[in-house]
Order: C-alpha cells, then sequence, then structure tokens
C-alpha cells in the first residue's frame, strides 16, 4: 500500500482529504495542532496516524515509514492576515515550503502535490486560466503561494522532484475553517446578526466545494506517478461560474431558514473583486472537474452547521 503524508492534515481539506484515503492508502499526516479551538479539535480527533510537528523540522525522520508521497496543505491562510502579520505568512508559506523541498530532496521523496491559491492571479482578468498573468498579487498572502511555486520548479528541475500544484478557488464546505467567509456568515445569521460585505456584496467569487478538491487530489496522486521525472505542473480547481459573495450569503440563509441583513463596506485594496476559473487543463488531464453545484454544496455545509458549530 503506498504511503502518503499529508502536512497540515488536521487543516480543512487536509481533514477531508485523510478521511477519503485512510482506507485506501497508509496514510501519515503532521500539523502543529496549536490552534487550540474547537475547530481543530474536532479534526484531529477524526484523522488517524497524526502526528504534531513542525514543517519547519525534520518531520520525516520521526515518521515509521517514508512517503511515496507527500501532499502539502500546511500553510498560512487567508489574505486580511497577510496585511498585519507578512512575516508569518513569509516563514511558514515560503520558508516552510522551502524546508518540505529539502525533506524531500534528503529522503528521496520524488512526488509532491501542494497547495496553490488563486490569489496568485494579477487583477482585472475576466478568465484565469494557469498561462494567465501572475506579475502581480494585490495580496502578500497570494505573493507567498507564488514563490512557492517558483521554489518548486526549480526544486523539480535541479532535483528530479515531480510536483503537481493546485490553485484552489474560494474552497467552502463542512468542517470549514471558524475564520473563512463561509463559517462567519453562518454564525452571524444563526444569531440574527449582520454580515459585512464588501463592494455591495457585488465580489464575485467562484466557489469550489471542498469535496469536489478531494476528489480532484485523488486522481492525481494516482497521475503523478506516471509522469517523467522532474516536471511541475500547474492547475486551476474552480467551479467555473462565478457568484456574487451577496447571493452566496443569502443561499446559507435560505438553508439556514433565518432572514438575513447586511452591513457594506469597501473592498480591501488587496482583495480581487472578481475571480474566475477555468478548470480544462485539470479536466484534460484527469478527466474529472468541480461539479458540485453551490446548491447542494452549501446544503452539506449548513447541515453540517447545524448540529457542530465551533464555540
Amino acid at each position: 500500500m503506498p504511503s502518503i503524508l499529508i502536512t497540515g492534515a488536521a487543516g480543512f481539506i487536509g481533514y477531508h482529504l485523510q478521511q477519503l484515503w485512510q482506507d485506501k492508502y497508509l496514510v501519515q499526516g503532521i500539523d502543529l495542532l496549536e490552534q487550540a479551538t474547537l475547530a481543530v479539535a474536532l479534526r484531529s480527533k477524526k484523522i488517524k496516524n497524526i502526528n504534531h510537528a513542525s514543517i519547519h523540522d525534520n518531520f520525516i525522520d520521526n515518521l515509521p515509514k517514508k512517503p511515496d508521497l507527500l501532499v502539502h496543505l500546511a500553510a498560512e491562510t487567508g489574505i486580511s492576515g497577510s496585511i498585519h502579520a507578512p512575516n508569518k505568512y513569509l516563514h511558514t508559506n515560503v520558508v516552510g515550503t522551502f524546508n518540505v523541498l529539502e525533506q524531500c530532496r534528503k529522503n528521496g521523496v520524488k512526488h509532491l502535490i501542494y497547495a496553490s491559491s488563486s490569489s496568485v492571479y494579477s487583477p482585472n482578468q475576466s478568465v484565469m486560466h494557469e498561462n494567465s498573468d501572475t506579475s502581480k498579487q494585490l495580496s502578500f498572502y497570494g505573493t507567498s503561494k507564488k514563490m512557492s511555486e517558483v521554489m518548486i520548479e526549480n526544486y523539480c528541475a535541479q532535483f528530479d522532484i515531480t510536483a503537481i500544484g493546485l490553485r484552489f478557488f474560494t474552497v467552502y464546505g463542512s468542517y470549514t475553517r471558524p475564520d473563512m467567509a463561509a463559517y462567519k456568515f453562518m454564525q452571524a445569521i444563526s444569531q440574527n446578526k449582520k454580515i459585512t460585505l464588501y463592494n455591495e456584496g457585488m465580489v464575485m467569487r467562484d466557489f469550489t466545494h471542498v469535496s469536489d478538491v478531494v476528489h480532484a487530489i485523488d486522481l492525481l496522486a494516482e497521475k503523478i506517478q506516471t509522469q517523467t521525472p522532474g516536471t511541475h505542473q500547474l492547475f486551476n480547481i474552480g467551479f467555473g461560474k462565478p457568484i456574487s459573495v451577496k447571493n452566496y450569503a443569502e443561499s446559507i440563509a435560505e438553508m439556514l431558514e433565518r432572514e438575513i441583513t447586511f452591513e457594506f463596506k469597501q473592498l480591501p485594496n488587496n482583495e480581487l473583486t472578481s475571480t474566475h476559473s477555468n478548470s480544462d487543463k485539470l479536466h484534460n488531464f484527469i478527466g474529472y472537474k468541480p461539479i458540485i453545484p453551490l446548491q447542494i454544496g452549501v446544503k452539506e455545509m449548513t447541515d453540517w452547521f447545524k448540529v457542530t458549530r465551533y464555540e
């Protein structure tokens, strides 16, 4: 049975991926588990073979079995935080990713799948293809992800590592992080509080359900084994139909059977007005692209919230 290591295993996507793979592969996970929150606790207690470790350490040395594939999801996430603490994003997303690459090189791990972001794209692009402009990120979070892509490209060429990077587009679903808009909306709506929207709610996002993300990673974990050593490929993973954040919030309220009220603010200058994924490259590569429509995805998420919420 192939061995897979997931960094950030107690995170939102890491949790869902481990649940999908726990009976299919020998899955090991590492996570700092440093946030003493119910969110992390609820996810981590359902994960087998999770180790308290940092991506800045020699984390592979302490594993019972070296991985055949490393899935790197550990990151400092979110755009707003990169305004207030860019040093944390540099430390985790750039320096941490460098050490992940070093761990792969030193331990002979030749296959890597990693998380990038739609935030790497330059603004004012109606549709984002993998070859669309990425020369100017609005947020330092996006810049940290772009820097990681460049480092990984070099390591693949220099050390015969085969890597696949995934540019995620607004992933949502059950066990979402409490700092994400989805959870903030559900919590505020359930408590009859106003929710804050930017640009009169006309910020467009390509909402992608977490089940689509982990299904694609599952297919890529098999596909990467057949790729030429030393290659690095990037793929968008998004539903392909942008929806306004206002409509997204209204869908959540509908599923929660609650009224909704808004407070509008100006869009921060480090946020894209619109994201729109073209995922044709992914579909051509693995025969799959996101298929879960918003109504079904939001129902899955709100059904979970009704019985399991973070306090």
